[in-house]
């Protein structure tokens, strides 16, 4: 709970890479989130079932192992429209070509890894909060 009483932001970070989920993570925390996390995609589909009617935001990798994040973020858009839930899709050296397709399928935001983890963190928060940061798939 935050000081003021009210819930902590809730955030599912599904990344295969340990070191850069660590980091993540932490300025996640940083930023006031509570975290989950998977490791890899079948993992976080298990968990984001489990938990979807408490996420506030996914924030998920691009290349994931055992369900990369492109699909995920297709599975997830497909099912039902679940529009609720903001999605923050993370890649390195993304040309704009492919930030614009993963806004197309529904992605509210995407991040550069390279920018590093408060970047990332950055992104997530005004997207778990409803706003857009400009890359808002209309």
């Amino acid at each position: 709970m935050t000081s003021n009483g009210q819930q902590r932001p809730k955030a599912l970070l599904l990344d295969g890479d340990a070191l850069s989920a660590r980091r993540i993570r932490k300025a996640l925390l940083q930023q006031g989130f509570e975290v989950l996390s998977a490791p890899d995609g079948e993992q976080g589909l298990t968990l984001l079932i489990d938990e979807l009617l408490h996420l506030d935001v996914l924030v998920m990798s691009v290349d994931l192992p055992r369900r990369d994040g492109w699909s995920l973020l297709r599975l997830v858009r497909a099912a039902g429209g679940e529009r609720d839930l903001r999605i923050v899709m993370v890649g390195r050296r993304l040309d704009a070509a492919r930030r614009e397709q993963l806004r197309w399928l529904g992605a509210d935001a995407v991040a550069d890894d390279e920018e590093g983890p408060q970047a990332i963190a950055s992104a997530a928060r005004p997207v778990a909060e409803g706003w857009s940061d400009g890359l808002a798939c209309a």
